[in-house]
């Protein structure tokens, strides 16, 4: 083969799997998942599944710390979050449910985050 053609074939495949993430990837739910749960020390456990190639919507309660965990539906690089907070960043590779990303307690808003490879993304809702 030509090297023309490699490199055609090569760019359409990279176009393909890029319109399958994005298209599946935009997929929403107007059900809230995982609300936080105050556990011992006002300390709120949430905890993180996957929803298509994204995370779905996680909440929790405003000013109380949060410990974040991620069930058995979360895989490959969504086990490895980063959450960026007033200019601060939190990171953790999730690998086990008792593997937790510790934030501080956060004020009425929504959250962005993502996977460390910014491939998936997802919104924590503080209320």
């Amino acid at each position: 083969m030509k090297n023309t053609t490699i490199l055609i074939l090569i760019a359409v495949m990279v176009i393909t799997a890029g319109v399958f993430v994005f298209a599946n990837g935009g997929e929403s739910s107007n059900v809230e998942v995982n609300p936080g749960q105050v556990v011992a020390g006002d300390v709120q456990r949430v905890v993180l599944s996957q929803n298509g190639y994204n995370y779905a919507d996680a909440v929790a309660q405003a000013g109380k710390p949060i410990a974040i965990s991620a069930d058995n539906s979360v895989g490959g690089c969504l086990r490895a979050v980063v959450f960026n907070v007033e200019g601060k960043k939190y990171s953790k590779y999730l690998k086990t449910s008792d593997d937790l990303l510790e934030l501080p307690a956060l004020s009425k808003g929504t959250y962005t985050f993502s996977c460390t490879m910014g491939m998936g993304f997802g919104k924590l809702i503080v209320r």
